[in-house]
This record gives C-alpha cells, sequence and structure tokens, in this order.
C-alpha cells in the first residue's frame, strides 16, 4: 500500500439541505445562511456558545460591564420610551393644582392655599420642564387671585350690610333721604357663592389636565410672569 492510502482522508461535508424544486419563499423572507462546514451554529439568545459549558446551576449569569445596559434594556438612567425613570413620578404639574384644595380647609384655608402656592412656585422655578414651570406659576397666580377676590367681596359684604344696618332719616313728608340698600347685600353673597363654584372646578380641571398642558384660568390675575 502507497503513502497515500495510508493517511486519513478527512470526511465530506454533508450538503446543506436544498428547498424542493420550483420552490419560492415568501417576499421578504430568505433561506438562514448555512455555516461553514466545522463551525457550530450560532448559539440561541441567552445560551452558551458551542463548546462552552453552562453557568453552574444557582449562579447569576454574567453580568454586562457597570455602566453598559443588557443587550435589549435602555441604558442606566434612561426609561424605556413612555416610562419614568423608577423611583421618579411622571412630569407634569398636577400636584400644584391638587394642592389647592387646601383652600376648603375651614377659616384660613384661602390663606394658606397662598402660601402653599407661593413656596411651590419657587421650587419648581428651578425644573427644566416648561410644563412644571408654567402649571406652577399659574397655580400660584390663581391662589392668589382667588384671596383677592373674597377679600373684595367681604368688604363689600360688610360694607353694605352695615349701611342696612344705619337707621334712615325721613322728612316732614315721609320720604327717606336715600334708597333702600337692603336688596344690594345679595350681589356680593351671589358672587362669592359664584367664585367658589368657579374654584372648585378650575382646581378640577387643572388636577386633570395639566399632565398634558399648562392650565391658565381665565380669571386667574398675572401677578407672576414667566
Amino acid at each position: 500500500m502507497t503513502e497515500e492510502n495510508d493517511a486519513v482522508q478527512p470526511p465530506e461535508p454533508p450538503a446543506a439541505p436544498q428547498p424542493p424544486a420550483g420552490y419560492q419563499p415568501p417576499a421578504g423572507y430568505s433561506l438562514p445562511a448555512q455555516p461553514p462546514y466545522g463551525q457550530a451554529p450560532a448559539p440561541y439568545p441567552g445560551q452558551p456558545a458551542y463548546g462552552q459549558a453552562p453557568a453552574p446551576y444557582g449562579q447569576a449569569p454574567a453580568q454586562p460591564p457597570y455602566g453598559q445596559a443588557p443587550t435589549g434594556y435602555p441604558a442606566p438612567g434612561h426609561p424605556a420610551p413612555g416610562y419614568a425613570p423608577y423611583g421618579y413620578p411622571p412630569i407634569s404639574g398636577r400636584r400644584y393644582w391638587a394642592l389647592l384644595f387646601l383652600v376648603y380647609i375651614p377659616y384660613v384655608g384661602a390663606i394658606v392655599a397662598a402660601i402653599v402656592g407661593i413656596v411651590q412656585r419657587s421650587s419648581a422655578m428651578r425644573s427644566p420642564h416648561p410644563i412644571v414651570r408654567e402649571n406652577a406659576r399659574w397655580a400660584a397666580n390663581w391662589a392668589l387671585s382667588y384671596v383677592l377676590y373674597l377679600i373684595v367681596l367681604f368688604v363689600l359684604l360688610i360694607t353694605i350690610g352695615v349701611g342696612t344696618a344705619r337707621p334712615r332719616s325721613y322728612d316732614e313728608y315721609g320720604y327717606s333721604d336715600g334708597g333702600d340698600p337692603s336688596g344690594w347685600i345679595a350681589v356680593p353673597g351671589l358672587l362669592i357663592i359664584g367664585i367658589g363654584i368657579y374654584c372648585l372646578v378650575t382646581l378640577i380641571r387643572g388636577t386633570v389636565i395639566s399632565e398634558r398642558v399648562v392650565h391658565r384660568p381665565a380669571l386667574a390675575i398675572p401677578f407672576f410672569r414667566a
């Protein structure tokens, strides 16, 4: 026997499976490429490479380097699309309007709501988000406006009430020296009720829509400007 016959011949690589005659793959689909003979196919995601032992039972898989996100996950500090970072509230101005419900504390609610609105507006000025700054500013403007409206209406109510209680003088023919002011006392009373209803609607609407837009009440006086 010759030396060539003694040499071990490598086996022939198996033929790759072929589709039947006349077969056409669907549009946008191509047959997977076969790896070269002697090379292991690509491992599935999460599986060890060919010839590599899997991780022992109870041992956590290898973690990526610090600061590098795993495949398929957002980078650290960056939330997934549509979600806020874990542990942080969503970006909105809802809380600034919700805190103004303190106005319904008996006797001192309006003053407390105005103070809270001013403090919250000062802290929100450092926020980089315009929706937060603007909602905090308009919430403080409305709190101060509501206090001003109440003061004016109560002063008007007391003034008319004092004028009604004052005795009137009559001349010799039985006519008084002025009109009867008792009917005018209902005007500031109705205005106080009306501004209270408008305040309730404003706070509810601001709490609902301030997550998406800036709420600007029509009767808010712009004490604070951008």
